[in-house]
């Protein structure tokens, strides 16, 4: 029996030539795509003092800025002691841009400071123990345009400096925190409270 070999056309024989083997799969570029928890790029380290935008509790856009820091560590008999080393006043120039307006409330924005590998929060340690706190202006005071307000925010931290860090959903924001007083114009209201408290 002779041997019989098939012919294909030339046109069926450039296809299979062409096409890729069945179990081929396509090539993944995954080198250049960024994992999910890549961590995000640090924000710039602002200058203490230096203000930046945000959005009020209304919805309407202020401006703040840290202009003064005091550290405290309680002497009288019978006062509320630190849980950690100082109780901290940051002092924070606020400006209405264009309407009136107060801070955001905490939950969704905040102040916080870093020393090191530890973070603190304006309810970290007995920070709502500090004697200008009800005594002292704080964030809840309404912002009118043409007439900023220096508003005091307190802390109970470990040293003095560190890093003082605004979180919002508008991005984070870093500071330089002075390593000693500063802004000795914002301090009146605080010595005040202090002496009011304290007794001196």
């Amino acid at each position: 029996m002779p041997h019989r070999v098939a012919v294909l056309p030339a046109a069926v024989l450039a296809m299979v030539c062409l096409a890729p083997p069945a179990a081929a799969t396509p090539v993944q570029h995954t080198a250049a795509r960024q994992p999910a928890g890549a961590a995000a790029v640090a924000p710039k380290l602002l200058r203490f003092g230096a203000a930046i935008r945000i959005t009020g509790e209304k919805g309407n856009p202020l401006k703040i800025a840290p202009v003064g820091v005091y550290y405290h560590q309680p002497a009288a008999k019978g006062s509320a002691k630190p849980r950690n080393a100082y109780f901290l006043a940051l002092a924070v120039r606020v400006t209405a841009v264009s309407k009136a307006d107060q801070m955001p409330l905490p939950y969704g924005s905040q102040w916080r400071i870093r020393q090191g590998r530890r973070l603190f929060t304006t309810s970290s340690g007995r920070a709502m123990s500090a004697p200008w706190i009800g005594r002292a202006q704080d964030a809840h005071v309404t912002v009118h345009p043409g007439q900023p307000e220096v508003v005091y925010e307190a802390f109970d931290v470990a040293a003095k400096g560190g890093f003082l860090e605004w979180s919002s959903p508008e991005g984070l924001y870093r500071w330089r925190l002075p390593a000693g007083n500063a802004g000795t114009a914002t301090h009146e209201a605080v010595l005040d409270a202090i002496a009011d408290y304290e007794g001196r």
